[in-house]
């Protein structure tokens, strides 16, 4: 089977073969764009002149692409397949988008809060304002609303455009992020859900204080927190399970997916009520009296 480096170097060229010849002198263009829990490889056609005089064209991915390789399609096929699409116009409500993106600053009251992993998304996090949190980053991102979802992660360039430094900008997404959209406790089997309501990224709740110490105080014990995903937590009652267990099945169950688009930790999180502190919780290490 065709290697996936040698996929994309076919695609270099020969993907203007199968195009008409007004493309002939468009440049192929290529980009990494990191997003949360993963890197996908871009690419689209460049036409001559500068980049803000040309309308936007289609970016596709070498993945998804691929993806269609590794199911046994014929490599002219796929070929044939991206130039279609990149010959495709953007929907006229997209291209306005795109052209407004190019000029518009973007709108604070769009900021909100995501948590992510901070060693999945270590190339990510190189050029994103964040504040570290136990083995997590809170970042912002631009979340137009639960119709909507997230826009985009708030990278370094776009902190420039905001005129904010990382402290106003992480302050603001957060203000913004638990008037917005407040955390949820839902009674599960186990003990409690969590998520904050409207989120895309519902597991931010973690940083909510008031919604861990309601949650001990309806289980009426300290707290085990099992990051389920980037949307949601699972909260259980440190008195109804034994340490060893609680570890040993969310380690499993981590295992099931470990590349999951949505993880966010394979760490239980230890909540001590009286301290009002959240920790990494260890195999070891003595739980409070």
């Amino acid at each position: 089977m065709l290697s996936y480096e040698r996929f994309k170097q076919a695609v270099r060229s020969d993907l203007k073969k199968y195009m008409p010849a007004e493309y002939a002198d468009h440049r192929l263009v290529e980009k990494k764009i990191y997003k949360i829990n993963r890197c996908v490889d871009t690419f689209r056609l460049q036409p001559p002149g500068p980049a803000s005089d040309t309308r936007p064209m289609p970016t596709l991915n070498y993945q998804d692409l691929y993806r269609s390789i590794v199911c046994g399609a014929r490599l002219e096929n796929v070929l044939r397949s991206a130039a279609e699409a990149m010959q495709c116009s953007l929907p006229p409500e997209v291209e306005e988008k795109c052209l407004q993106m190019q000029d518009d600053r973007p709108d604070v009251r769009t900021l909100h809060l995501a948590l992510i992993n901070r060693n999945r998304n270590r190339q990510l996090l190189k050029n994103v304002p964040h504040h570290d949190f136990l083995d997590l980053a809170a970042i912002a991102v631009l979340e137009e609303g639960p119709q909507s979802g997230y826009l985009c992660v708030v990278t370094n360039d776009i902190l420039k455009e905001l005129d904010m430094d990382p402290e106003t900008l992480l302050k603001t997404a957060c203000e913004n992020t638990f008037r917005e959209y407040p955390s949820v406790l839902e009674e599960s089997q186990l003990g409690l859900n969590a998520w904050c309501e409207g989120s895309t990224f519902g597991a931010v709740c973690l940083l909510d204080k008031e919604m861990l110490k309601e949650a001990a105080e309806t289980l009426d014990s300290d707290l085990y927190v099992l990051p389920d995903s980037l949307h949601l937590l699972f909260i259980v009652a440190v008195k109804s399970v034994p340490r060893g267990i609680i570890l040993e099945t969310f380690r499993r169950a981590s295992l099931l997916e470990p590349d999951a688009f949505d993880y966010l930790s394979d760490n239980v999180y230890y909540y001590d009520r009286k301290k009002e502190k959240l920790t990494i919780l260890k195999d070891r290490d003595p739980l409070p009296a």
